[in-house]
């Protein structure tokens, strides 16, 4: 469906739309982080070994892949909005689970299945978001809408410091609940965003992603996310945990994973900004190049006032290009399969998204100090600047 056709089928004015696919990101922000913020309370209480720890912190994010990867394929054919309300509702349960597991088995499996919920939201919210914005500020918008992604778990991060979050188990009722009271509001102003080029040939909608001509595009754009994802997850589920093993106070760590977050929101933003005036080439070079260099300072850094500026500067840089590429990825294809496509790159990413903590367990169970495990993003930083630069010379100047 081409632009045109896509504006007349909404439901609600682009910034309705854009509004509530924003507060909908917001939502899976805060889950995504909860486990993060929890894990200094939820972890010694539940008697968690740091190997069981990294696979509680990684069971969402294997949903989030499967999930992602099938929401995609079924929202391309009967549309983005049902799938949307459908994922929602579904990590909206399995949050309120969460705070009920009595064992590590439970627990694995309520986050698992909040994942699954997870993991078929964001594709739908970058792909709506993509056909309603107009093509001069597809980037931008793009990547204001996935900025709900930061600002939901800087959320998640000012609530671990209130007293509320004494027990861990809020957090989690609080991620629950939100998403059902707000389900009924994205059935309500939501186009139904289905395309109406259904690929009725036959032609597996998985096999056009790597259609002549765009084979280098999809892999650069998966190895990218993932690399993105594994230094991302990692630092959201690790970085409080970490800095509290360096001697931070509870309250400057809670605050440092808040400020990681907010600058991630500006980041994706500014770098969206730059992206639809320049192209997304310098941006998210840029963006990669200086977050290795932002990694080093924070590996290194042993005052509180550092690490919070360095933090808050790493996720501006990450998140920033992390946004950018995911912004770029429905513009690389079809309306008939772009709910496949953006889903097979937010499952990429999904997938280093579960390896990001499971190696830092692996580092800090070896007797890594926190400096190591941040130092050690440093060469996947670069390793995603060259996915980004090789994607952005091929696809756009």
């Amino acid at each position: 469906m081409d632009d045109a056709k896509a504006r007349l089928e909404r439901a609600s004015p682009i910034w309705v739309v854009l509004a509530v696919c924003l507060l909908a990101a917001m939502l899976e922000g805060f889950d995504i982080q909860s486990m993060g913020v929890a894990a200094p309370r939820m972890v010694p209480a539940l008697g968690l070994s740091p190997g069981q720890a990294g696979w509680a912190f990684s069971a969402s994010l294997i949903g989030l892949m499967i999930g992602a990867s099938a929401g995609g394929v079924v929202a391309d054919r009967i549309g983005r909005r049902p799938v949307l309300v459908a994922s929602v509702v579904a990590f909206g349960l399995f949050s309120l689970a969460t705070p009920l597991a009595a064992s590590f088995a439970a627990l694995m499996a309520a986050r698992i299945l909040t994942g699954l919920g997870l993991g078929g939201a964001m594709p739908m919210l970058i792909a709506l978001a993509s056909e309603q914005a107009p093509p001069a500020r597809k980037a931008t918008l793009v990547a204001v809408v996935t900025a709900g992604l930061p600002l939901g778990g800087a959320a998640a991060g000012f609530l671990a410091r209130s007293p509320l979050a004494e027990d861990w188990r809020m957090i989690f009722v609080v991620g629950g609940v939100a998403p059902l009271l707000v389900a009924p509001l994205l059935y309500r102003t939501l186009p139904l965003g289905r395309p109406e080029a259904i690929d009725r040939q036959g032609r597996s909608a998985l096999a056009a992603l790597f259609a002549p001509g765009r084979l280098t595009m999809t892999l650069s754009l998966w190895l990218g996310c993932a690399l993105a994802a594994l230094t991302l997850h990692l630092l959201l589920n690790w970085l409080p945990t970490l800095l509290v093993a360096r001697g931070l106070p509870r309250s400057a760590a809670f605050g440092a994973a808040a400020l990681f977050n907010l600058g991630g929101a500006a980041g994706g933003v500014a770098l969206g900004l730059l992206a639809d005036r320049f192209g997304p080439r310098w941006p998210m070079i840029g963006a990669f190049a200086g977050l290795a260099l932002a990694l080093l300072g924070l590996a290194g850094a042993g005052d509180g006032g550092a690490i919070a500026g360095l933090a808050f500067v790493a996720g501006f840089l990450l998140m920033g290009g992390q946004f950018t590429l995911y912004g770029l990825a429905p513009r690389l294809y079809a309306d008939a399969v772009r709910g496949t496509g953006v889903g097979a790159a937010i499952a990429a990413s999904r997938l280093g998204s579960i390896f990001g903590p499971l190696a830092a367990a692996q580092l800090i169970g070896g007797g890594a100090a926190g400096g190591a495990v941040v130092g050690a993003l440093v060469p996947v930083a670069l390793a995603t600047g060259l996915a980004a630069a090789v994607l952005a010379w091929r696809r756009a100047p």
